[in-house]
Parts: structure tokens; sequence; C-alpha cells
């Protein structure tokens, strides 16, 4: 989309547009820069100084008329009279924006950018109004682009903490007791939050034992019920030698890991 930036006279117009293709998402550590690329015609006003400043700040569609704000940038291009400049915008956007924005898309993706033009060293009046640019991003680049973030696009879950009253609620307490212990170093006190959670989960399930039956033959909650039993074993502490005399212990993965098994149970009773 294309749209210009309305200066006084002699400057007039500058027209500024989102190059097509121009977004690349470019990987980092827990965070990644989403880059834009874009083109700036500009007329020929000596009146207009060396420079023009783009404060931008980028969007997206939140539905109902709101937006979900991804950043700001700013970029100063070189005004050379009757140029075509391409300069490039680039936000920080953590792993957490970049899921939003994957799961709030439907077909291609939309974005906005606002942008602010600014010149310095203008002999006229120096600023002009606002423009937003309507960016839409083709469904199978931005899945290229993604695609190109490999494993540094973590995956998480949230899952929803239950309300006051809620079946779940309990042991919810019992999981943030083991995560203070967990953050205390406390392996063995946060494996026992965990499994106090778990003893709640099966009183509140109602999944029965299925004991000896086939395993083709055990319904959802059966399933469930073996699931619940076997991170159960896992928070066992102070265990016995074993033959060769060393004593199991316990890693800090091995309770990060039962806590989030644990917490997933707990939204099933929930």
């Amino acid at each position: 989309m294309k749209d210009e930036l309305c200066f006084e006279p002699p400057v007039g117009a500058i027209t500024i547009s989102h190059r097509d293709k121009g977004l690349a998402l470019l990987k980092g550590l827990g965070a990644h820069a989403l880059r834009l690329e874009l083109e700036v015609r500009l007329p020929a006003a000596a009146e207009a100084g060396r420079v023009l400043t783009l404060e931008t700040d980028l969007h997206a569609p939140a539905g109902s008329g709101s937006l979900l704000w991804l950043g700001s940038a700013t970029v100063t291009v070189p005004f050379q009279p009757g140029a075509v400049e391409r300069p490039h915008v680039q936000y920080v956007l953590p792993n957490t924006l970049v899921r939003a924005l994957e799961e709030r898309r439907c077909g291609d993706l939309h974005l906005e950018v606002n942008v602010r033009a600014v010149l310095p060293q203008a002999s006229v009046h120096p600023g002009c109004p606002d423009v937003q640019l309507r960016l839409d991003v083709a469904e199978d680049h931005w899945l290229e682009e993604l695609k190109g973030l490999g494993r540094s696009l973590g995956v998480e879950m949230l899952l929803p903490f239950p309300a006051p009253g809620r079946p779940g609620h309990k042991a919810a307490d019992h999981l943030l007791e083991a995560q203070r212990r967990l953050r205390e170093d406390d392996i063995d006190g946060a494996l026992t939050g965990a499994r106090r959670a778990l003893e709640h989960v099966e009183r509140q399930s109602g999944w029965g034992r299925p004991g000896k039956k086939p395993k083709r033959e055990r319904d959802i909650g059966e399933r469930w019920a073996v699931i619940r039993k076997a991170i159960e074993e896992q928070t066992a502490v102070g265990a016995r030698p074993d033959t060769m005399g060393k004593t199991p212990v316990h890693s800090r993965a091995d309770a990060e890991t039962v806590i989030a098994l644990t917490a997933a149970l707990v939204r099933l009773i929930d």
C-alpha cells in the first residue's frame, strides 16, 4: 500500500510504501527481529535539507478495531532530491509475540505501520501529518519466514489457573509451592509439592483404576489414571540405593518436567 507524507510547499508530498516480500524474520535467541523494507520517493526540493527521519510504530489488528502494539523503530534517510530510498526498519519481537501473530492470523498476515516523518534540517515547517501503511503479507511468504526460525521459535502452552472453588484450585496451590521450592533449589521439596497436587488430582478426577484390564480395553479415564500414577512414581524422594549402591538423585530438569506434566493433568479435572 502506498501513502503520502504531505509536507508544506515547496517540499510537497513524499510517497512512502512497503515493498512486496519486504518482510523478513531474523533469528535470535529468545527474541527475533522483524525487518520491513520501505520505499521512499523523494521530491526535488532543496528546502527539505539533507535528511528525512522516519519514526514508526508497528501494530497488528487485534479485532473490534483494536491494535496489538509490536514495537517502535526509527530510521534516518539521506534526502537526495528526486532519489528513491529503500530503508529498513527493524523491530525486536520475543517468541511470545511471534506466536501471537501466528495464532491470530487467518490467511495472509495483516500489519499496520504508523509513520511520523520529520525534516530536521528543512528551511520550512519540518513536520507533517502521520500516515498509516497497511501491510498484507502473503501467507506463503510469512510461513517461509517462520520456517527459517527453525527451533529458535519455541513452543509453549499456557494453562489457565483454576479459579477459587474449582476442583483444580488446591492442586494449583500445591504446584505454586512446588515452584517456590524449585526457585530455592530444593528439588525434593518441589517434587513433594507436585506429588501432593497429583494426590489431589486422583481424589477429584473420578478416574477408575484399570487393574489387570488389558490396555486395549481401558477407557479414557483409566488411561489417564495410569499416566497420573506414572508421574507420581517420579516424585519419589529418599529412594533406596540400587544394586550398585548408588542412590538415585533427581535433577532440576526432572522436577520441572514433573511440575509441567502435573499442571496439564490439573487442567483435565478443572
